[in-house]
């Protein structure tokens, strides 16, 4: 690609990510409920975005979906600035981002490790509980990767390696509690979330 296009194509991704903290705040408020949660409508509006997003950027789709961290962490500072559910949020947020890769062809495992990462550190930043925010996160990569008959071996080890490399960042300490999480509350594809653990970790 000539490198007029790509400091095009640069521009736009970095212009696409500033803007993606506030197009999902919005979109997560939109949906939600009565009872002040952030409520299941949240998948189908983060879908909409990222569908948008990559088909704006069809030929570098996996760069694209490196801004799914964005996309997490602005659905934790939403849930936590309205005193919303932030796992909640996080998990449709998640299944939002694989159905809406999915649906353009892009690659899931690179979209779910980014997303990942951006969740551990977003929850960091608001002082939120990890090994909630990394259950959250890779529970909602297995199940939305099973809807959309994905490969959940591959996906759910990357889920686990972006919140263990997002872990990693803060400290030691995160990382034993991310893993203890993963580890004790993780029931769907037990034997491949501990094995992934034990690899990442």
């Amino acid at each position: 690609m000539p490198k007029y296009k790509m400091k095009g194509v640069a521009y736009f991704l970095e212009f696409q990510k500033h803007h993606f903290g506030s197009l999902v705040t919005g979109a997560l408020i939109g949906t939600l409920t009565s009872a002040g949660e952030v409520g299941s409508a949240a998948i189908d509006a983060v879908k909409k975005i990222v569908v948008t997003a990559l088909r704006d950027t069809s030929e570098i789709t996996t760069t694209a979906t490196q801004a799914a961290g964005d996309i997490t962490g602005a659905a934790i500072h939403t849930a936590v600035g309205v005193g919303a559910d932030a796992g909640t949020a996080v998990n449709h947020a998640v299944h939002g981002l694989i159905h809406g890769v999915n649906d353009v062809g892009g690659d899931i495992g690179t979209t779910v490790e980014h997303a990942a990462r951006g969740a551990i550190r977003a929850t960091n930043e608001v002082g939120g509980d990890l090994g909630k925010t990394a259950v959250s996160v890779v529970r909602g990569s297995i199940a939305a990767t099973a809807q959309v008959g994905g490969d959940v071996g591959q996906v759910s080890e990357r889920a686990v390696k972006g919140v263990l490399d997002g872990a990693r960042e803060i400290s030691q300490t995160a990382v034993g509690t991310v893993s203890g999480a993963l580890e004790s509350s993780i029931v769907e594809a037990k034997d491949i979330v501990r094995t992934a653990v034990t690899k990442h970790k």
